[in-house]
């Protein structure tokens, strides 16, 4: 498979054996952040009543919900009610707090909380346009691809 390096600018580029190079603007257009976040969050609605057939790894479902409200906080940013962003960062303190202790028992209370905080916001997520993009682009992280994401990365191949 190939692998894609993307520069921050044009300048230095040249040409070398076995390298292909392309202008910075060949580059996909940025996908939002309310709209990743949105995703993950309607992806991760199998796990909300804990770890089961629909869910069996807590790690990467943890691992998805870290990424939804990461990019709930860049896409909120400047745009709700400092009430609302304290609600943000509660669920953000919450869920690394889990991922770094994972245990069954809590598993349903940090996820039940992330899904109210995502619920409340539902509605001003979709509220952004859906981007056009290729879904089968390896380079996208899986919750934009409809796929959960890694134990370690929004980036690891699980499928």
């Amino acid at each position: 498979a190939m692998k894609c390096f993307f520069r921050k600018s044009d300048g230095g580029r040249e040409h070398a054996d076995g390298w292909v190079s392309a202008p910075k603007a060949c580059a996909p257009p940025a996908i939002p952040d309310a709209y990743q976040a949105y995703v993950a969050g309607e992806m991760l609605k199998v796990c909300d009543a804990g770890k089961s057939d629909a869910c069996p790894d807590m790690a990467r479902a943890v691992t998805t919900w870290r990424y939804a409200i990461r990019h709930l906080k860049k896409a909120t940013e400047g745009k709700v009610d400092p009430n609302t962003i304290n609600f943000i960062n509660q669920v953000s303190d919450d869920t690394d707090a889990f991922a770094a202790q994972m245990s069954e028992d809590n598993f349903p209370v940090v996820i039940g909380n992330n899904r109210q905080v995502f619920n409340a916001l539902a509605s001003w997520m979709m509220s952004t346009s859906k981007p056009n993009f290729n879904p089968n682009d390896r380079s996208l992280p899986n919750p934009v691809r409809g796929e959960l994401c890694g134990a370690a990365s929004c980036y690891e191949k699980t499928s």
